[in-house]
């Protein structure tokens, strides 16, 4: 009785409140990232530039952010990790001003590095700081929360800043997401009580993380399944008006269906992570993400049977981020900011690459290929896990 009371006295309360503030920022550097693609054509017509051009500030997001995500470790590492956070969302709100603000195309291209960089500066200090508020066993519980912010931010984000985008126009949209974002500051402030300061990082660690087979593999997993991801994910519209035959109209739902069902593969794997091991998760993720991939390559234009290979692709795709962040989180825990860091710059870089493939194969070969093109870089990451998998277990 007196072990079960002291047991009781000793362990804490699971920090929900604390996490769910973390995955508000998530949620804020994902629909930032997303926005100007439901604002394309508001942005297009105020800017008087093409819908390509706009199409191409994702990729200024994303690549700022891969870029900068590591560096920001080494710059700041002897801040507290709050503190950068906090910073990073401060940059964040005032590049959307700016952004809001701008009367040229020029001025919002360096808006949107400047939300790079600030994003840089959020998500691996929301998963640093998510990863030590929870106890081991229930650290995948955990980073489930705060990475559901960035599933969040596909399935309601981006679909509510292209409404009011039709609504009250493009720069109060921004104008909004910068209020938001300043108000996710405050949360974090109020309810997480990490006041640490991370260990010191130099340009030495950054190289040894991208040289040493356990921390290497582990980054190139989350590139190459990211990567495998937009392939397809890319030009999913064309794809699906083009072998379904959906109406334009019918392409929102495909994107809610995917969105929704991220969703659910997020919050299944961080239950399931605490309770079977991060590895057995992992893998199989990869291989229902494999399975959702060939369901809407092989199947004929049957568009019940597309919708449930969305579905499949969608749960199993996000099923692998919690799982995946908390094995990085765990490889070196002293400089686990710097190995997040990597982590979400493997996954941006990723997106760009993904994007990037998914356009040059699409004008050569066709959209039909798009999934093949998916599973072989997936086949990839699978192999990359295996290997490592292998490595650890004889080194063991």
């Amino acid at each position: 009785m007196v072990r079960q009371m002291e047991k009781a006295i000793i362990k804490k309360p699971f920090p929900r409140w604390a996490l769910m503030s973390l995955s508000s920022a998530y949620f804020m550097v994902g629909t930032s990232s997303l926005s100007v693609i439901g604002l394309t054509w508001q942005i297009s017509a105020g800017l008087n530039v093409s819908p390509a051009d706009i199409a191409f500030l994702v990729t200024v997001f994303a690549l700022t952010f891969a870029i900068a995500a590591p560096l920001v470790q080494v710059i700041f590492s002897r801040f507290a990790r709050i503190r950068i956070l906090c910073i990073g969302l401060g940059i964040l709100a005032a590049a959307l001003v700016m952004g809001a603000l701008s009367t040229s195309y020029e001025m919002l291209f360096i808006s949107r590095g400047l939300m790079g960089l600030g994003a840089a500066s959020i998500s691996p200090m929301c998963s640093a700081i998510g990863a030590g508020l929870a106890p081991p066993e229930q650290q995948g519980r955990a980073m489930g929360i705060v990475f559901a912010g960035l599933t969040f931010a596909s399935v309601l984000g981006t679909p509510i800043s292209a409404y009011l985008g039709t609504i009250i126009g493009w720069r109060p949209v921004l104008l909004l997401l910068a209020a938001v974002a300043l108000l996710s500051m405050t949360a974090i402030l109020l309810l997480v009580k990490d006041r640490q300061a991370g260990a010191p990082i130099s340009y030495r660690h950054i190289f040894e993380a991208l040289t040493r087979m356990r921390s290497s593999f582990a980054i190139l997993m989350t590139f190459l399944q990211m990567t495998s991801i937009f392939c397809t994910y890319a030009l999913i519209a064309p794809y699906m008006s083009h072998k379904f035959e959906l109406a334009e109209n019918m392409i929102a739902f495909v994107l809610l269906a995917y969105g929704v069902n991220g969703v659910i593969g997020n919050i299944l794997a961080g239950r399931l992570s605490d309770r079977f091991g991060a590895d057995r998760i992992i893998l199989i993720s990869l291989f229902g993400l494999c399975a959702g991939l060939v369901i809407i390559w092989a199947i004929g234009p049957n568009l019940w049977l597309a919708f449930i290979g969305v579905a499949v692709w969608a749960i199993f795709g996000m099923m692998f981020h919690s799982p995946q962040q908390q094995r990085i989180a765990n490889i070196d825990p002293e400089r686990r900011s710097l190995m997040l860091a990597l982590n979400a710059a493997a996954l941006y870089l990723g997106i760009s690459i993904g994007s990037w493939i998914s356009n040059f194969v699409s004008v050569r070969l066709g959209y039909e290929v798009l999934p093949l093109v998916s599973l072989v870089v997936l086949a990839l990451c699978i192999a990359f896990f295996a290997v490592a998998l292998y490595a650890g277990r004889k080194s063991g």
